[in-house]
């Protein structure tokens, strides 16, 4: 019995002031695990218009389920990142790592494993109204991703731990780049942290989106023309 008091007492030092970042992390968490593996299937879609959907489904998901959280945690949109921050600095910095990123691009786009991983959606390649379509698609998944990734989870642990909150939200963003090409998986270590700070710098996660897709589609245009 002794035992057994000791856990509880620890289990509620343990939970008490973090009931926020418990909150946060499993919304965050078991959206991302659940839209892994719950999806919407429509059989007489090819492979490609399924995986597209998938990732469309994906995207509102980890926009919308976060969401539907704040007001149960009395948080408002804009302390999640859900602003537009400090637009004179970000665009710069957004500017700056995308120049920083584009040669990087250029020797990744000709690397065997990207070049079969890229584009994202093959349908891409069947001229360009598919492959702004594709870009759609992507965009529409980016912007749930870096609300729910680096607005939601870092500014929403961030409010609690401070900087701290970078390795946090980096966690996630690593694991869900493993299965792509190894280059891209290291490289997403380094790409989490500097996603992280250009987010924590504007107070916003839009930058985040617009540098992802930015990277994002450049690396699907070089691979449409095989540059």
């Amino acid at each position: 019995m002794t035992y057994f008091r000791e856990l509880g007492d620890d289990i509620r030092r343990f939970f008490a002031g973090n009931v926020e970042l418990l909150v946060i992390s499993l919304v965050a968490t078991g959206t991302l695990v659940g839209t892994y593996y719950h999806f919407v299937r429509i059989p007489r879609l090819g492979p490609d218009w399924q995986s597209a959907l998938e990732l469309v489904g994906r995207g509102l998901a980890f926009l919308l389920v976060p969401l539907i959280s704040l007001p149960f945690l009395r948080i408002p949109l804009r302390e999640v990142g859900f602003s537009w921050g400090e637009p004179r600095k970000w665009l710069r910095d957004v500017a700056l790592l995308y120049v920083v990123m584009l040669p990087l691009l250029v020797f990744a786009a000709r690397q065997p494993d990207f070049r079969q991983s890229y584009p994202y959606f093959s349908l891409a390649r069947l001229g360009w109204r598919y492959f702004l379509l594709a870009q759609l698609f992507q965009l529409i998944f980016m912007f749930g991703w870096e609300f729910i990734g680096r607005g939601y989870l870092l500014f929403g642990f961030a409010r609690r731990v401070g900087y701290s909150a970078l390795l946090v939200q980096m966690i996630p963003f690593v694991l869900m780049h493993i299965g792509k090409p190894e280059l891209e998986t290291y490289g997403s270590l380094a790409a989490g942290l500097t996603l992280g700070v250009v987010a924590l710098r504007a107070r916003s996660f839009l930058p985040c989106v617009l540098l992802h897709f930015a990277v994002a589609a450049t690396l699907d245009l070089l691979a449409v023309l095989h540059f």
